[in-house]
């Protein structure tokens, strides 16, 4: 049973292998909160002129009634109409009019005015009262030039636009603690599921958190894991002990089958009934042989470990296979490009590499070829067989057999699969060029 992980690092790295790419959930949050918060803060802009424009026009109203003010209680009494000709001189933006019945006293108007600083009309903001010199009367006019729409504007993006940005940092960096800090907890019990091995069975111990989601989270995933434990060790030991228990009457069975054989008096109906039970008792103890194998594999008994020439290894090896491939009318043939030393149990090497060419024999057909490759620190063998490619989800379970006509028992590539599992080397399966190929690399980056 292969090991329950979660494979987050794997998945980050998608988008390198042309599939969709994967982001953090802080990563997710923030970039929506971006745009939302950019999207309300450009909304919002033109309402902020309108109502910064208001105001700002509300203050110069005040400024010139403040001035009007002013001039009536400090300067008119002091005034003689002889010298409304010396104030109008000097004071631009407050005039002494003749009265006339034409002009709005007493509110504030807004005209279109040439100004002589910049050298076009802009829009002014006007005052008028009446006042009483020598007992005659006149109009005081206060006036104030506006700032244009296109300078307030100007003024105001930029000053929007650095608030804007000192809220951004200020939310984001905000927003990017208090994100770490809550989701802390996530990611510690993250961690933990990425470590756990359900062959090791250990459970892993979450870290106590006050949030409830997480708390809930972390007892479900530790209720699912002990359950998983348990249901593991369960098939462990039943596949051992059943193993165990088998040897001693497959044994007998087989050796009272030999016995049979050596019979004279046994006629030709017979010998063909006693060679097909010999046929299943060497199935079943081969089967046997290989479900306590694997139940060693699953049990670390193959923990020594020693460097090997696997060039050397192979090359020797393949002198017990040419001759069954012979005999099977099937091609073998060998390209040893360099000496490959790795460091593995010896045991485990031979049988990794007697299962994938007794796998390539039994799925082969007469006048097909195998052929074995040896490359930098990758091991690949091909072979002729079924026109269509195996499936690649299921090539490596136990009892997952290709097809029926085939003898085997289905536990040869499982068995391939753990020995590379336990020395930590991947193992791939491909169908190219109507050739089915299992790739073996001994140093994965």
């Amino acid at each position: 049973m292969p090991a329950v992980r979660v494979a987050s690092k794997r998945f980050m790295a998608q988008d390198i292998n042309g599939r969709t790419k994967m982001r953090s959930l802080l990563s997710k949050s923030s970039g929506q909160f971006l745009i939302f918060i950019s999207i309300v803060m450009l909304c919002c802009f033109p309402l902020f002129f309108y109502v910064m424009k208001i105001f700002y026009t509300k203050d110069l109203d005040e400024l010139i009634k403040f001035r009007s003010e002013h001039f009536v209680e400090t300067n008119n009494p002091m005034l003689k109409v002889s010298d409304i000709e010396y104030w109008n001189r000097f004071n631009e933006d407050m005039k002494i009019l003749s009265y006339e019945n034409s002009y709005p006293l007493n509110k504030v108007v807004q005209k279109s005015l040439f100004s002589n600083a910049e050298n076009h009309e802009i829009d002014y903001r006007i005052y008028y009262r009446k006042i009483s010199i020598e007992g005659k009367p006149y109009v005081f006019m206060s006036q104030i030039a506006m700032i244009e729409s296109k300078d307030l504007f100007r003024t105001l993006s930029v000053q929007y636009l650095l608030f804007f940005v000192i809220i951004i940092a200020g939310l984001l960096g905000i927003q990017f603690i208090l994100s770490r800090r809550l989701w802390k907890p996530f990611y510690n019990s993250l961690n933990e599921i990425e470590n756990f091995n359900l062959e090791k069975g250990k459970v892993p111990e979450f870290k106590e958190t006050t949030t409830t989601e997480f708390a809930r989270l972390n007892n479900n995933l530790s209720k699912l894991m002990k359950e998983n434990v348990a249901s593991y060790k369960q098939q462990k030991e039943f596949t051992e002990n059943a193993s165990h228990e088998l040897q001693t009457p497959l044994a007998v069975f087989q050796s009272q089958l030999d016995l049979l054989l050596q019979d004279d008096s046994l006629n030709e109906y017979q010998m063909r009934v006693m060679e097909s039970l010999y046929d299943v008792s060497s199935r079943l103890t081969r089967l046997n042989k290989n479900l306590l194998l694997l139940s060693r594999i699953d049990n670390s008994q193959f923990k020594e470990t020693i460097t090997i020439d696997f060039s050397q290894l192979l090359e020797h090896q393949l002198m017990y296979f040419k001759e069954l491939a012979s005999n099977n009318k099937i091609t073998l043939s060998a390209d040893i490009q360099n000496v490959l030393k790795i460091k593995a149990n010896k045991v485990l090497l031979e049988s990794l590499i007697n299962n994938l060419i007794s796998n390539a024999i039994r799925h082969n057909y007469s006048g097909g070829f195998i052929h074995l490759e040896v490359k930098h620190n990758i091991f690949q063998i091909g072979n002729s067989g079924l026109k269509t490619p195996l499936d690649k989800e299921k090539v490596f379970r136990r009892f997952s057999r290709t097809s029926e006509e085939r003898k085997g028992n289905g536990l040869g590539l499982s068995i391939v699969n753990q020995i590379c599992k336990l020395h930590s080397w991947d193992v791939r399966y491909d169908y190219k060029d109507k050739t089915h190929c299992f790739y073996v690399n001994f140093y994965p980056e």
